[in-house]
């Protein structure tokens, strides 16, 4: 079975737009890479994968939630 977030439909891309918007309040570009939907707000720099997940309506919306990456360079 395959997850939504590994879906690469125009359809898909949508709906993980959305719930982007609906749980972080705010617009960023969204691409498909390394067979998962990605999130870039290129005004901050951060970066968050789009994940499949259950729970509250503060963390999930519409079956998805957001894990914001984070790298250190050295």
């Amino acid at each position: 079975m395959t997850l939504k977030t590994e879906t690469n439909t125009p359809e898909m891309a949508e709906r993980i737009r959305e719930a982007f918007v609906a749980l972080k309040g705010q617009h960023g570009d969204l691409f498909f890479e390394h067979g998962q939907w990605w999130v870039h707000i290129p005004r901050t720099g951060q970066a968050f994968s789009a994940v499949d997940a259950v729970g509250g309506p503060d963390t999930v919306c519409d079956g998805f939630a957001f894990e914001e990456m984070r790298w250190e360079l050295s």
